[in-house]
């Protein structure tokens, strides 16, 4: 690369320089001798000494102003810094070993002076051959011998890190016994729901509960529309929980989670059984649908619960099971985003609302969060010990965040009960990495609303804070919609912009329904409660919404996404038949 070169001249010495310079001249013409005065900074090629490294400047020789190169030397320029271009493989520069699922990986390194880069790295080598068979994992794939009267299941160790199994075994559970007719009913599964564990791979999760310790539980599913005796077992994870029976007395209980990898679209037979005590769930049918597609339809639900006497909750699942009767067969999800039931510390209440639907939620993916009823009980993450989902790493104990994402969709799924800085931040990745044609966040508490928490100045400082936190975000990032709970109200708002500045929208109407064409802001709806308590509007800025109603009973959302175009349909179940608040949508034309 060619250098550009400066000359430079101290002023403090450039009367007298200048005079040197003419009486060398003249003396050279005389025939006099030169006195040379080493002083002169020259920054040009042929007083160069040493070139710029990555720790030092250029060094140059001092000049007389007759050109004579002298013997002492000066700096100018600032060093070039370091590079990270070199690639040494030592223990100096390894930053992770080789384990047995990957290669080593080593940090790049200044290719001129060797200092580590740690803003570069490089993989050198192949996986190690070294397991570390310590992971006992309960799992049919890993059993060696099923429970006898006389042992407990043995299982194969396996590997931390890939899964491979080792040859090292462990035992679990207990030996086998005669089992009265309430042990045995004491392992019954109850409550059981299905959900996305992992969408983008298929993976469905299957969560429900028993009174006992399960002995061998598990879920045995095949394809077809009946259960075959070659169905295939996917054995459960259990955990211990407590619970309050009426009349507040803590108990224990067990939740049993299992992670299934389903083909798409295919019909597919199962139930909840324990292998053991020989009880299970009845069989329960369920289509999986092809989580790529564009072309897909879910359900919004919130609010189900209803008061229930005496803290038994029995028949306060009620009202959502009317709301998903009329949504199971028409959608491929359910968002549901809080107020599943209305005491969360007692189990009674979902019992009703999960095992006395089984009908509906054995057959359809629910993806939740928890609402103020269920993350501010006295257990903590109630919702999440029904549901089933891929959480990341946290810590709060008053509800959980997740997201997912379901063909050209995202899914941003918070919890409001909580909204921490690490949360926060976990929220702007998710929307910086999100290439996705549609997002949709999904929030208990409002940010914008009719009702008292949204527009009361004295209940609506949440909905001010979450504002204050994430309007820009939301806006800046593209999220089109959303969800909200809580308020148990009908609003929708104009586009909203980063500001919280309504935008005009432009409207194209097709078949009768108006579409908001690229709308430049971020759209906040309320589909009001899939229960029985209903509320009317606090206040309606008619500058922020577009529309705010008082809300009915068992009320939802139907939306289908087809492509760039979303259609959102606000409808109630009246006792008789299903009627509609709204009908409207959002167009995306693309350049």
């Amino acid at each position: 690369m060619k250098k550009t070169f400066l000359k430079i001249t101290s002023f403090a010495i450039s009367a007298t320089f200048l005079f040197s310079v003419i009486g060398c001249e003249k003396k050279q013409n005389e025939s006099q001798p030169h006195v040379h005065d080493f002083s002169c900074k020259v920054a040009e090629e042929k007083y160069l000494d040493t070139e710029e490294s990555c720790l030092q400047s250029a060094k140059y020789y001092f000049s007389c102003v007759c050109g004579e190169k002298g013997k002492e030397t000066f700096n100018y320029g600032v060093a070039s810094g370091h590079n990270s271009n070199g690639e040494v493989v030592a223990d100096a520069y390894l930053q992770t070993p080789a384990t047995c699922i990957s290669p080593a990986v080593y940090y790049a390194s200044c290719s001129t002076c060797g200092k580590i880069r740690k803003n570069r790295t490089f993989i050198y080598g192949a996986n190690s051959d070294v397991h570390d068979y310590s992971k006992e994992v309960v799992g049919v794939e890993y059993l060696k011998a099923e429970a006898t009267f006389q042992s407990a299941e043995e299982f194969y160790k396996s590997c931390k890190l890939c899964g491979e199994k080792g040859t090292e075994t462990f035992f679990y559970g207990e030996p086998l016994k005669e089992y009265t007719q309430e042990e045995r009913n004491a392992r019954m599964p109850i409550s059981l729901c299905v959900s996305l564990y992992d969408s983008e791979n298929s993976i469905y999760g299957f969560t429900y509960n028993t009174e006992s310790k399960p002995l061998r539980p598990e879920i045995q599913i095949c394809e077809g529309n009946s259960l075959r005796s070659s169905y295939k077992e996917y054995y459960g994870t259990v955990q211990k929980e407590t619970t309050l029976t009426a009349s507040g007395t803590a108990i224990e209980y067990y939740i049993v989670k299992a992670e299934v990898k389903l083909e798409t679209n295919t019909i597919y037979s199962y139930r909840a059984y324990d292998k053991y005590a020989e009880v299970g769930s009845q069989v329960a049918t369920i289509k999986t649908k092809d989580t790529q597609t564009t072309q897909f339809a879910f359900a919004h639900v919130s609010d189900s619960q209803k008061s229930a006497n005496n803290n038994t909750g029995i028949g306060s699942g009620d009202y959502f099971g009317q709301v998903l009767s009329n949504i199971v067969d028409r959608n491929d999800l359910i968002v549901h985003t809080g107020d599943i039931v209305q005491d969360a510390q007692y189990e009674g209440y979902w019992t009703s609302a999960l095992n006395d639907n089984f009908a509906y939620l054995s057959k359809i993916p629910v993806m939740a969060i928890s609402g103020n009823h269920e993350g501010g009980s006295e257990n903590g993450n109630e919702t999440f010990k029904h549901f089933h989902y891929k959480i990341p790493q946290q810590t709060t104990t008053l509800g959980l965040y997740y997201s997912f994402t379901y063909g050209n969709t995202k899914f941003i799924m918070l919890n409001t009960n909580n909204f921490d800085t690490a949360q926060l931040n976990w929220v702007k990745a998710e929307l910086t990495n999100n290439t996705s044609t549609w997002t949709i966040v999904a929030m208990h508490c409002p940010m914008y609303s009719v009702g008292s928490w949204g527009a009361n100045p004295e209940r609506y400082w949440q909905s001010l804070n979450l504002r204050s936190q994430l309007q820009g975000i939301f806006a800046e990032n593209g999220v089109d919609i959303v969800l909200q709970g809580h308020d148990h109200t009908v609003s929708r708002t104009y586009p909203i912009n980063k500001n919280g500045q309504p935008q005009t929208e432009n409207y194209q109407t097709e078949n009768g329904v108006e579409y908001s064409v690229n709308p430049s802001g971020v759209i906040y709806v309320m589909n009001g409660p899939a229960g029985n308590q209903t509320r009317s509007p606090y206040e309606i800025d008619t500058n922020l919404y577009k529309y705010g109603v008082s809300s009915q009973e068992r009320s939802w959302a139907d939306f289908t996404i087809d492509g760039d175009t979303m259609k959102v349909s606000v409808k109630y179940y009246d006792g008789t038949e299903v009627k509609t608040y709204y009908t409207w949508g959002i167009k995306k034309t693309m350049a």
